[in-house]
């Protein structure tokens, strides 16, 4: 089932079947002596059933609170746009994130994300969230602040 802003926010609303995320799915690589920080979050769906209660999992192990959870910008994309994307940033900061790697089966959707859209968006920050046959994926990458 496709993403849907008004299920998200029903569901935070009943947090009491919230899904944990054990520390095995959750995959964190540091680039360019700290420069960089990649993020990955891999669960099965056997493990979440739906993309909704996927995302509050993903994005709560990851730090955001309800607050950005709740007014997180989530957007359609094609799987073509998001490797552009990727290619864009993996040249520009001399990095490889392995994204494929991860993507067994066929990816079904393919959503952009941004915890923080009324916050300046820098070019070291992209984030997705991948819905396929078999998985969700939650990836995202930030500049190490020292």
């Amino acid at each position: 089932m496709p993403f849907d802003q008004s299920v998200l926010t029903e569901k935070l609303k009943k947090r009491d079947h919230d899904f944990l995320i054990l520390k095995k799915d959750i995959l964190e690589t540091v680039f360019n002596k700290d420069e960089i920080v990649f993020t990955l979050i891999k669960v099965r769906k056997s493990e979440i059933p739906d993309i909704h209660s996927f995302i509050i999992a993903a994005m709560a192990a990851s730090g955001s609170d309800e607050f950005d959870i709740q007014n997180s910008e989530i957007i359609l994309r094609d799987k073509e746009s998001m490797a552009e994307k990727i290619a864009d940033f993996e040249k520009r900061w001399k990095v490889s994130l392995g994204i494929e790697t991860y993507l067994d089966g066929v990816v079904e959707y393919v959503y952009e994300t941004d915890a923080n859209p009324r916050r300046q968006g820098y070019d070291s920050e992209i984030s997705y969230i991948i819905e396929a046959e078999d998985f969700f994926i939650y990836f995202f990458t930030h500049h190490f602040y020292y």
